[in-house]
């Protein structure tokens, strides 16, 4: 399996998630899109495979950059303020394993649960009595399901500069994608208010593009969501 993720000013979390995985994962590669802070410093000490990527607005080019410089059978796709919970990283490696001669089902989409301390969002649930300990922090997590592990494929690309996806790329190939409840822990609450509020206008300027290329119903939603 093959790690690939893509970084900027990730000092703070980079380790944290990097930690997570190390134990399971055969490659780690990193595209950095211009950090000015100790990341790549802290990237060394996991991976010699850290590869500079100008950023250019776009997501997707820049982890398919990053998919381009994969070697092992399989790609994870990891952001720098999520994790996996040691207790599910063999389930993952049973998958991989399982399928080896299954073309059919080239992806697996896990669940993305976004901690928060406010309620009254959308798909919220509440941590107590939750048996995960990423989650005691936190008064709960809202979720969305996301497509992060896939073969090594060059067919399997990102489309769309934001909220990019390796979904419709799978669908051209004819190939299912299997569910999982495997959770991916995300700590975007880390990061603070005022990281999070500039986040939102940027989405927001590359989301109303998005828009203008493909006026889909679903990318509006994305931008409601977002205002």
């Amino acid at each position: 399996i093959s790690l690939c993720m893509i970084t900027k000013n990730e000092e703070k979390h980079l380790e944290n998630c990097l930690n997570s995985v190390k134990k399971f994962i055969d490659e780690i590669i990193i595209a950095d899109t211009g950090s000015t802070d100790k990341t790549k410093e802290i990237a060394r000490k996991f991976t010699n495979k850290i590869y500079d990527f100008k950023w250019n607005d776009d997501f997707s080019a820049a982890r398919n950059f990053c998919l381009q410089k994969a070697t092992k059978d399989w790609i994870l796709v990891l952001d720098t303020d999520e994790t996996i919970s040691n207790k599910d990283l063999e389930e993952i490696k049973i998958l991989t394993n399982e399928n080896k001669k299954n073309k059919e089902t080239p992806g697996y989409s896990f669940i993305q649960r976004t901690y928060l301390n406010e309620t009254k969002k959308l798909k919220f649930n509440y941590a107590e009595n939750d048996f995960y300990e990423e989650s005691k922090p936190f008064l709960g997590w809202t979720h969305r399901r996301i497509t992060r592990l896939f073969r090594n494929d060059k067919k399997i690309k990102f489309i769309y500069q934001v909220h990019e996806t390796v979904i419709e790329s799978i669908k051209n190939i004819n190939g299912k994608i299997k569910q999982t409840n495997i959770p991916i822990h995300h700590y975007e609450i880390l990061k603070g208010k005022d990281f999070n509020n500039k986040k939102c206008n940027y989405y927001i300027k590359l989301l109303k593009n998005k828009i203008k290329l493909h006026p889909k119903a679903k990318f509006y939603f994305e931008l409601a969501l977002e205002l």
